[in-house]
């Protein structure tokens, strides 16, 4: 049996390709780049280039595999174009389930965000959180919730479909943007220094990358077609973490508190040079406003029906910071 995985070179695809293959896993993985990674040289895994934009390729690379892992995702802070979003979030997904369907695929995992149900509020989110009245702050927000959207056409034509919603995902890996967290750690550790807005009360959900790896797994073989779960583990306060990172790496860091209004002025001026000179933005107004929100969610859905247990944000950043070179407290005194 051959599992096809798409997002295989990305933080979160690196770490579940290679779980799939210690397991023993025929792997298929569809890339955009022609040359295999450095790091699966020695690998089993095949590795096919394809497009998500190519419909027949998309076929022709799925045939003879009998389920897939779709991670792959236009997963950037800015694009010049907010059409590229929907253009690999959402075409590229029907396309993607378009091929599942006519290779024969039995089961689809698909790696949507936490972020679709919208910010929580007093109490946390649960996967039937509805936020038809409340706006998106980005265009990744919109284009995540809108392919998830598609999936009951496919799921009446006979695809099984799990979704598996991860949250702030951080731990050792490609320290790109999906793993801004573990940025934010290594800022924290190297330069004691971190930002936070509005005195960091707002509160978020963050995971360690080898859980949500363990719940992709258990949404394959036990999650319910049709169905959404949260792949998180603690809620915290990011003051919370930063006093939780303190605690566990013994050091401490210069806290600046950036004033919203601050915030947003420099977003904007970010985007006027992305606009104008084609400069990366820093920081854009639609993730300000998203960090000042609380983005609680609740994981009772994932323990009670798969059984994931997560290890807690203590022990996930014990381990990222000894990964980053740092020793802790307990490490110290070992």
């Amino acid at each position: 049996m051959i599992t096809a995985l798409t997002g295989g070179t990305g933080f979160i695809g690196r770490h579940l390709v290679r779980r799939l293959l210690s397991d023993g896993e025929n792997l298929r993985l569809l890339v955009r780049s022609p040359k295999r990674p450095d790091w699966l040289q020695e690998s089993s895994a095949e590795t096919v280039r394809v497009d998500l934009l190519d419909p027949s390729a998309l076929k022709r690379a799925l045939t003879g595999c009998h389920r897939l892992y779709h991670l792959a995702a236009y997963a950037r802070n800015w694009a010049p174009d907010d059409r590229a979003f929907y253009r690999i979030n959402v075409e590229g997904f029907r396309n993607i389930l378009e091929a599942a369907l006519a290779a024969g695929l039995q089961r689809v995992v698909y790696v949507s965000s936490s972020v679709v149900c919208g910010p929580s509020g007093s109490v946390p989110a649960t996967e039937d959180n509805n936020r038809d009245q409340i706006p998106y702050f980005t265009a990744y927000e919109a284009s995540k919730a809108l392919s998830e959207k598609i999936i009951p056409e496919y799921l009446k034509r006979g695809l099984e479909i799990v979704v598996g919603r991860p949250t702030r995902v951080y731990g050792p890996g490609l320290m790109s943007e999906a793993n801004s967290v573990t940025r934010l750690i290594k800022y924290y550790l190297k330069f004691r220094f971190c930002p936070v807005l509005k005195r960091g009360q707002q509160r978020g959900n963050y995971v360690y990358v080898e859980d949500v790896v363990t719940g992709l797994k258990l949404l394959m073989s036990g999650g319910r077609a049709g169905q959404a779960y949260f792949l998180g583990d603690e809620n915290i306060s990011l003051a919370g973490f930063y006093d939780l990172l303190e605690e566990v790496s013994g050091r401490r860091a210069l806290r600046l508190a950036i004033p919203p209004s601050l915030a947003l002025a420099l977003a904007r001026l970010e985007g006027w040079k992305a606009r104008r000179l084609g400069i990366y933005p820093l920081i854009t107004e639609g993730w300000v406003r998203t960090f000042l929100q609380d983005w609680e969610v609740s994981i009772k859905k994932a323990q009670n029906e798969l059984g994931y247990q997560p290890r807690g944000l203590r022990a996930g950043l014990k381990a990222t910071c000894e990964w980053l070179g740092y020793r802790t407290k307990s490490s110290r005194q070992d």
